[in-house]
C-alpha cells in the first residue's frame, strides 16, 4: 500500500491536467502547456530545491550545475529533463536534480536541450552529445576530467538518454559508466498494452498526448522507428549499465519493461524497478513523497556500486 502524501500527488496530477485544458487559443497553447508542465512536482510546499544551481555554458547548450552538499566535483551526472521532446525546463527541474545530487553524491549538470516543434529529431540528441563530452572535461569547478559518469532523464529525458547513449556508443565516443532511465518513453507509438490496461490508474498521461508529442518531434512516420527517436529498436550491444525505474501505474510501464528485456537478452546490466501504486516520474516529489526519497536512495545505490 502507498502512502498518503501518494494520494496527494495523484490529485495533483490530475488537477495539473485541467490546468492544461483551460487554454484553447492553439496561437499561445504551447506558451501555456510549457508554463504549466513547471508545476509538475509542485503537488506541496516542501517540494523545492535542497541545493542551489550555477549556470553555465555547455559548449553553447544553457545548463545549471546542480551540486548538493558534500557532492564530487568529479563524478557527474547529465541529467535530461522529461516533457514529450516539446515541454519541459531546467526551471521545473532543479528540485529533481539537486536531490539527486544528494543521493548519488555526483555533480548534476542539468541542460536545456533544443525542443520541438521548434528543433525537430535529433536536434536534442546532438544537444545532448555536445554536452555530455564538454561535460567529460569540465565540471562545477572548471576545467577537469571527470572520474565517473552518467547519464539520466525522465520520460521523454529518459527514452533521450537511452537514444543519446546508443548514439555515442555507435560513434565510438567515450561512454557514461552508467545510464538512468526513470519512466522512460522507450517507443514512439503507444503500442505498448499498458496503454490499454493503465489507461484508468495513470492521472497524467493519455494515448492522444503521446501520439500529439510524437507527431511535434519527427520530421516524418519513418522517424518513430529510427533507434534515436525510439530506443527500443535498438542494439544494446555494448551498452552501459542501465538502471529504470517505472511506476506500475504508468501508462508507460510496459515501455519500460520491454526495453529492459531487450537490453538484457543482449548482454546489458539491467536493473528494472517496478515501484508499486506509483505515478510517472514519482521521484520528483521528493522530499515530500517518501516513495520518491526511497527511489532517488536506489539511483544513489545504483550510482555508488550497490547495484
Amino acid at each position: 500500500m502507498s502512502s498518503k502524501e501518494n494520494e496527494i500527488v495523484i490529485q495533483h496530477q490530475k488537477d495539473l491536467l485541467g490546468v492544461f485544458g483551460s487554454v484553447l487559443d492553439e496561437r499561445i497553447g504551447m506558451k501555456h502547456s510549457r508554463y504549466v508542465i513547471d508545476d509538475y512536482f509542485s503537488a506541496d510546499e516542501s517540494i523545492k530545491p535542497c541545493c542551489g544551481a550555477v549556470p553555465v555554458s555547455a559548449e553553447g547548450i544553457y545548463a545549471l550545475w546542480i551540486t548538493a552538499e558534500g557532492a564530487d566535483p568529479n563524478k557527474r551526472l547529465l541529467y535530461l529533463h522529461g516533457g514529450g521532446y516539446i515541454l519541459g525546463s531546467v526551471r521545473g527541474y532543479q528540485g529533481l536534480a539537486s536531490y539527486l545530487s544528494r543521493a548519488t553524491g555526483a555533480s548534476v549538470l542539468l541542460i536545456d536541450y533544443s525542443l520541438a516543434p521548434e528543433n525537430k529529431f535529433p536536434a536534442g540528441i546532438e544537444d545532448v552529445k555536445t554536452a555530455f563530452n564538454w561535460m567529460l572535461e569540465n565540471g562545477p569547478d572548471g576545467v577537469s576530467s571527470a572520474n565517473k559518469t552518467y547519464i539520466a532523464g525522465d520520460s521523454a529525458g529518459g527514452g533521450l538518454s537511452l537514444a543519446s547513449t546508443l548514439a555515442i556508443r555507435d560513434e565510438g565516443l567515450t561512454l557514461p559508466d552508467g545510464v538512468i532511465a526513470l519512466s522512460p518513453w522507450t517507443e514512439l507509438e503507444p503500442t505498448s498494452t499498458s496503454f490499454e490496461e493503465n489507461s484508468e490508474t495513470d492521472p497524467f498521461l493519455s494515448r492522444e498526448g503521446i501520439t500529439g508529442m510524437a507527431d511535434a518531434y519527427v520530421n516524418s512516420p519513418e522517424d518513430k522507428t529510427n533507434p534515436l527517436a525510439s530506443p527500443l529498436f535498438g542494439s544494446f550491444k555494448g551498452f552501459p549499465d542501465l538502471l529504470i525505474q517505472v511506476g506500475s501505474r504508468e501508462m508507460l510501464l510496459d515501455d519500460a519493461k520491454r526495453v529492459a528485456q531487450k537490453a538484457e537478452e543482449e548482454g546489458c546490466k539491467v536493473d528494472l524497478q517496478v515501484w508499486d501504486d506509483m505515478v510517472h516520474v514519482w521521484q520528483g516529489y521528493a522530499p515530500f513523497l517518501p516513495e520518491a526519497v526511497e527511489a532517488l536512495e536506489a539511483i544513489g545505490n545504483f550510482v555508488n556500486g550497490d547495484k
